[in-house]
């Protein structure tokens, strides 16, 4: 006959049950916020509820917007007849909030700085600008030193802005504080794509003519990495815990997976979408008619979801950061591309 005391039966029965945590609720996922490039407009699609809400008409071509609190800020790149305009919207109903005339044309990349400024790229004036999206105005313009700065991503600790700039095969670093031009890091042909790890140490850029991934440490600003990553690599992002890099491959149709430390390509998602029958009119479509085309990326602020437009098949893609398998298609307007997101009220 068992000794054992019923105390220590108790203690057991706790240790075992502490040992074994009840998985938590996933958490409600909020609102995407989708831009239609040749509809040119906002689309807020509710995750939760899974259905659409509205459509904000925008500018002509809108590319990247940014979202945060109340307002989201789209950048009208225009299409043949290059955009300079910002397009001011209320997250909370799509109302038109301003435009705001920058006065720099070809606006793109964009992320908010603070509480009342973005930054934006203009690809003709080779600068980020510094915008007031509250008074409406440009209120410092940042060099970059370089030709068609496309995209930027901001340090983690808001020190400093980097930029991709396409027509220089660079990448650029500003000091915020003092607006200074740090550095013109060399990358591969054709940068467009970029983000910062979590923790700041390292920059990668997606070299779309060349195929290719570049790695650059921050600290030392200097290349230390060139990574294969076939075919034509247009938007990359890390996850939130620093440990994966996801980057969508316009021509080949499929979302790259890389780990962040060993810098190795660890699997390949397709995107197993059917172009549509406009898409050799779309941007890309002359070159990627017969690709999805995979470009816009968006990494949830908490919970393992990621979402992927596919600008030829008018859909994007949701994957599941866990399983790193295809969960949902959301339909959008024609040509989506940037994304963003209101966090759920």
């Amino acid at each position: 006959m068992s000794t054992l005391r019923p105390t220590l039966f108790v203690a057991l029965f706790l240790a075992v049950s502490c040992a074994a945590p009840t998985p938590r609720e996933p958490l409600p996922l909020g609102t995407l916020v989708i831009l239609d490039k040749t509809d040119a407009d906002a689309l807020w699609f509710d995750l939760d509820g899974a259905q659409e809400l509205r459509r904000a008409p925008t500018g002509t071509g809108p590319h990247e917007v940014a979202c945060r609190g109340e307002l989201a800020v789209v950048c009208d790149y225009g299409e043949q007849v290059p955009g300079s305009t910002l397009t001011v919207l209320d997250t909370r109903d799509g109302r038109l909030v301003r435009k705001i005339e920058l006065g720099h044309k070809r606006p793109h990349g964009i992320e908010w700085l603070d509480e009342r400024h973005v930054l934006v790229t203009s690809e003709t004036s080779e600068a980020v600008l510094k915008v007031d999206v509250l008074a409406g105005e440009v209120a410092a313009v940042l060099p970059t030193g370089a030709k068609l700065s496309h995209m930027l991503c901001l340090a983690p600790d808001r020190s400093r802005v980097y930029t991709t700039n396409m027509g220089s095969d660079t990448a650029s670093v500003i000091d915020l504080a003092t607006g200074a031009l740090l550095a013109q890091v060399p990358t591969g042909k054709g940068p467009e794509a970029l983000d910062v790890s979590p923790d700041g140490k390292f920059l990668w850029v997606g070299d779309r003519a060349a195929d290719t991934l570049t790695v650059i440490d921050t600290e030392k600003l200097e290349r230390v990495a060139t990574l294969p990553c076939a075919k034509f690599p247009i938007r990359l992002k890390f996850t939130r815990d620093g440990r994966h890099v996801l980057v969508s491959c316009a021509q080949s149709g499929d979302l790259a997976i890389f780990d962040a430390r060993s810098r190795r390509e660890l699997r390949r998602i397709p995107m197993e979408l059917t172009p549509t029958d406009r898409a050799a009119e779309n941007l890309l479509g002359h070159e990627l008619a017969q690709s999805p085309v995979p470009i816009g990326i968006f990494v949830h602020p908490t919970e393992p979801v990621a979402w992927i437009a596919n600008t030829n098949a008018d859909l994007v893609t949701e994957l599941s950061l866990d399983s790193w398998t295809v969960t949902r298609r959301i339909p959008t307007g024609r040509q989506p591309d940037g994304l963003g997101h209101v966090p759920a009220r």
